[in-house]
């Protein structure tokens, strides 16, 4: 028998920072068990992890005082609903990582027994941290807000934008791809009044025609939108595994949260507005007398109330001077720390002030034990000038109650012309799609599995450079071999991998002309069954379009994709994920247009310039080109496309996502030769410790991978699930 031993890190109070792990008193006599699963071959696209049976742990003083005696309603200090960190050991070798969940607590007489509670390894504990949040409350994604004016939108159009942040460069952080939202694109050179989105340059009145700023969408890579999941979780994606790989470099999300046009105020924040300070006060909002109160780039921050004062209050007032009293203005008060408006005054006109206020200075206190950056932004309807003023008041009583400080000092914009411009607020403009989805829409794509090691990093890797990192174990000594059962490997006949509904006019064709969706892949295993399982992505699939002059027929290097429906109308679909790629010589040049299209395309010439371009990003299923006889490295099809750039059927050499990340595991496990089988061992303390998901397992004369395991930690009696290895020779 091994000995257990179970730690417990209780809950942060309001007064501390950290807390040390408490060893926790377990049941005598019960045995706790850990189920162990890295990918189930029953249920294909989930992410699994390590977790426990309920188990029972007694209420003896040193328990309660974990759960601060949760038993008692009148006791607040203890939330069920937040997992505990917590670590296991066997004969005081570290064994695991992860959580404990209250569950409930048995009561005896009046008096509590037991609590049942259950351990989750720490990818259950991100998940938990996630919950139901959406990629729009990525703050860290606004560090990438851009104006929406047409220089910066041509030279993301052409070149991308570099984005330095905390010292750190995002190369092509925003690009703005040729993918239309309200109108086809279409390339002409003769027939040059045919079409608004006519992007030939060669014609006469190409001023009137062309790609305009309000034509086109940003988009930014997964590699950041996974950099601000690590900012906003404090967590940390292992380096060198395959979120830093090859196949996720180019790609990236469409900013496309509602069809057609992006539209909304103008805005001005004040975060980046130079201010000056004059007066006595002011060296105390500079960091000099208080560090922790400050006024730095048009914020006032503050970490945590004073430990030694009685009375604390702090005030932001924001004034703000237009230079016009006719038009309407909004003032929106935000903690920048967690991207979310604090206070709004809205429907404004002429010189107005807005003011937030805490502690002392409010009638509904929030706790002062909370960083706070608060900044101002303006938004208007029509451009509007203005200069602002804002005002920090600080406030606090010593605990003799012999000082009693306010301190006060107005910081005022060095410009009386700020003025409100359109703007592209990331996290307003990014999809509607849940955190957890989003990452479980790449663990499908790219068949990934996930798990945390011994430094706390979460590891994500293809489950094919998962198996091929394990090591050979030979367990027979330890199995009862006498007896055993083995059951057919899959329950179902097929495995479809699909994407949603197609929104764009050219995957719906495809879809009526070919009845399947593009992209997709059913793959037939066995016949007989009649179940099939399904593996869909929540991100759309859009069939991209390489132009043709539609006079001379001739190919453009200009590809292009389009978010209308069957009906030409502005759809909106599911979030797209695709790959950039960008053209930058011998390629066709394209129109941009720096201005309003005129209603009329016979009318005269719009104030603005046309702009003939020669680099431009193209929207791609495929992370590269290709040739007529080279597949691109990557794409993002499920089975064999003719790829719409090349024009070309690759066949069974497409590097597709089935055939790049599926097509090792999925015909195994179809193999007529494969079966689970489930062996029951005795492990050992020195197997226990070393035995991995990734192992390859050896019993008698087969070789086994592990699909499951269930080990009872303190006998260490293990049930394995295993799937044999059919092509697999002795050693």
């Amino acid at each position: 028998m091994q000995k257990l031993i179970l730690y417990i890190q209780p809950q942060l109070t309001s007064t501390t920072v950290t807390q040390d792990f408490v060893r926790v008193d377990l049941m005598e006599e019960e045995l706790i068990t850990l189920t162990q699963v890295i990918q189930d071959i029953k249920d294909v696209d989930k992410l699994f992890t390590d977790y426990s049976k309920t188990f029972n742990l007694p209420a003896s003083k040193t328990n309660n005082k974990i759960f601060k005696y949760w038993f008692n309603p009148d006791v607040i200090g203890f939330d069920a609903n937040v997992f505990c960190e917590a670590r296991i050991e066997l004969n005081h070798f570290h064994y695991r990582f992860g959580t404990i969940q209250l569950n409930e607590v048995v009561m005896k007489n009046g008096s509590p027994s037991m609590f049942k509670v259950t351990f989750y390894g720490k990818t259950t504990n991100f998940k938990d941290k996630i919950n139901e949040d959406q990629l729009s409350d990525l703050v860290w994604l606004n560090n990438f807000n851009h104006d929406a004016d047409a220089t910066y939108i041509k030279d993301a159009l052409q070149n991308g934008k570099d984005i330095v942040v905390n010292s750190v460069t995002y190369t092509n952080a925003i690009i703005y791809p040729l993918i239309a939202h309200s109108q086809s694109y279409i390339f002409d050179a003769t027939n040059n009044l045919d079409n608004g989105l006519n992007v030939s340059t060669a014609a006469t009145n190409k001023d009137q025609r062309g790609v305009l700023p309000v034509d086109l969408k940003p988009a930014i890579p997964i590699k950041n939108i996974l950099k601000a999941i690590e900012e906003q979780y404090s967590i940390t994606f292992k380096t060198g595994e395959f979120f830093d790989s090859a196949a996720m470099n180019n790609l990236y999300l469409w900013l496309h949260r509602d069809k057609g046009s992006i539209t909304g105020d103008l805005l001005a924040t004040l975060n980046n507005i130079t201010f000056n300070c004059n007066g006595p006060n002011c060296s105390h909002y500079n960091g000099i007398s208080y560090p922790s109160v400050q006024f730095s780039l048009g914020a006032y921050i503050f970490t945590q109330a004073f430990t030694n004062s009685v009375e604390e209050g702090f005030k932001f007032t924001v004034n703000i001077n237009p230079a016009s009293n006719t038009i309407p203005y909004s003032i929106e008060i935000v903690n920048s720390l967690t991207d979310t408006v604090v206070a709004t005054a809205s429907n404004l006109t002429g010189s107005q002030s807005h003011s937030i206020g805490y502690g002392r200075f409010q009638t509904n206190s929030l706790s002062l034990n909370e960083s706070r950056r608060l900044y101002a932004r303006i938004r208007s309807e029509s451009a509007l000038t203005f200069s602002a003023s804002v005002v920090c008041f600080h406030s606090f009583q010593e605990d003799d109650g012999f000082y009693d400080f306010e301190l006060n000092a107005t910081f005022a914009t060095t410009s009386s012309s700020i003025v409100t411009s359109a703007s592209i607020i990331i996290t307003e403009q990014i999809p509607e799609l849940k955190i957890n989805d989003f990452l479980n829409g790449l663990f499908r794509a790219f068949n990934l599995t996930g798990f945390v090691d011994f430094n706390g990093q979460i590891v994500i890797k293809t489950l094919d450079s998962f198996y091929a990192g394990g090591q050979t174990q030979d367990i027979t000594e330890y199995v009862k071999t006498d007896t055993h059962t083995i059951g057919e490997a899959l329950p179902f006949s097929n495995v479809d991998f699909e994407y949603p509904d197609p929104k764009s006019i050219l995957a719906q064709r495809f879809q009526f002309l070919n009845n399947r969706k593009f992209g997709s892949l059913s793959y037939i295993g066995d016949a007989t069954k009649k179940s099939n399982y399904k593996i869909k992505l929540p991100f759309g699939h859009v069939l991209y379009e390489r132009l043709q002059d539609k006079t001379s027929k001739a190919l453009t290097t200009i590809q292009v994709g389009s978010f209308l429906n069957d009906n030409l109308e502005p759809s909106i679909g599911s979030p797209l994920l695709f790959y950039g790629i960008q053209q930058t010589s011998g390629t066709t040049a394209l129109n941009f247009l720096e201005s309003t299209r005129p209603t009329t395309y016979a009318a005269l010439c719009p104030s603005g310039n046309d702009t003939s371009i020669s680099s431009y990003w193209i929207p791609s299923n495929a992370n590269e080109l290709g040739t007529s006889t080279t597949a691109p490295t990557y794409n993002l099809n499920f089975g064999s496309e003719i790829n719409s750039y090349t024009l070309t059927d690759y066949g069974g050499n497409n590097n597709s996502l089935f055939q790049l990340y599926y097509n090792n595991y999925i015909t195994r496990v179809f193999n007529k030769k494969t079966r689970i089988f489930n062996f029951t061992a005795i492990l050992p303390l020195k197997v226990l410790l070393n035995l991995t998901l990734d192992d390859l397992i050896v019993i008698g004369t087969r070789a086994y991978t592990i699909n499951m395991m269930t080990i009872k930690l303190q006998s260490g009696e293990t049930n394995l699930e295993l799937l044999n290895e059919p092509i697999w020779k002795q050693y």
